[in-house]
């Protein structure tokens, strides 16, 4: 193989110029070189993990709806928005007051096995990233597939590894719902992993923004990926809004706390439902630039 340089989590080129590295704190976002043939090249952590390639000035209409199973992200994107309708249902049969309240905990607890089912495959990618960039500039795929793994010197890991666990914690919680408890038992069994699933949340979705922006925060309204990772954002803020309004109390201080729980969960899961949406008409619009 061809001597390499490691910059960020990537061995690139040895004769490839380095031009510029962004980064936020520890992490590095972006990679700019100039390749032997004097070609630009700029590396994103999230187009990196997601095998978008280098970013390009060519801008293709994206298409509204996407067939392709033989790709990883469509299967995160649908998986995602199967498990927001199943919240969004489940939300909308609370507040018009459905009686049957073991099939909206049944409706929940299924909509968080699709969330998982996702949030495991989205922090699957990420630690299986290529490691590598040949001359050409393609990725060389890693040398044996992880299915676990502990990358903590990487954006894109604390951008996908907490919300998969905050999947994991709505499991638990939404199935603990089914337990008929008092107060004390609910907030033990269904509150706290909730709460804790939606700070797990809220912590990939301020990753997601830092590895994205490559700064705290940045404006770019004509960026579809932006709109993806700021909707995504507003609804872990959404859920932990939810979870904090969840919590029992045997005299509730203010009337009407779980009716605004329910109605943030809902407002969580149509961003949720949104951001996957969109990844669709991102991955189109990659295809038909390469």
């Amino acid at each position: 193989m061809a001597s390499t340089i490691k910059r960020g989590s990537i061995n690139f080129p040895a004769d490839w110029e380095h031009i510029e590295s962004q980064q936020i704190g520890p992490f590095v976002t972006r990679i700019t070189h100039l390749r032997g043939d004097q070609t630009r090249d700029v590396r994103t952590s999230r187009r990196h993990r997601k095998q978008f390639g280098p970013e390009t000035e060519k801008k293709k209409r994206p298409k509204l709806l996407l067939w392709r199973p033989s790709s990883l992200n469509w299967w995160i994107a649908l998986l995602f928005m199967i498990g927001s309708w199943h919240f969004i249902s489940g939300s909308v049969l609370v507040l018009v007051g459905f009686s049957n309240e073991y099939l909206i905990d049944l409706i929940f607890f299924t909509g968080s096995i699709f969330f998982t089912s996702a949030g495991y495959s989205q922090y699957y990618q990420s630690i299986n990233a290529p490691e590598a960039i040949d001359s050409e500039g393609h990725p060389l795929a890693v040398a044996k597939r992880r299915f676990l793994g502990w990358q903590p010197k990487r954006i894109d890991f604390w951008a996908t590894f907490p919300q998969f666990l905050g999947t994991l914690a709505f499991n638990v919680s939404t199935f603990a719902a089914f337990i008929s408890v008092q107060w004390l038992g609910y907030d033990i069994l269904v509150w706290v992993p909730d709460y804790v699933g939606s700070v797990l949340f809220l912590t990939s979705g301020f990753a997601a923004v830092f590895e994205f922006c490559h700064h705290l925060w940045c404006w770019q309204r004509h960026s579809l990926t932006w709109w993806i990772v700021i909707i995504n954002f507003i609804g872990c803020v959404a859920f932990m809004l939810s979870a904090i309004l969840a919590f029992v109390r045997p005299n509730p201080i203010f009337d009407n706390l779980a009716t605004y729980s329910t109605i943030f969960t809902l407002i969580g899961a149509v961003c949720f439902f949104v951001g996957a949406y969109l990844m669709w008409p991102e991955m189109a619009a990659e295809a038909q630039t390469e």
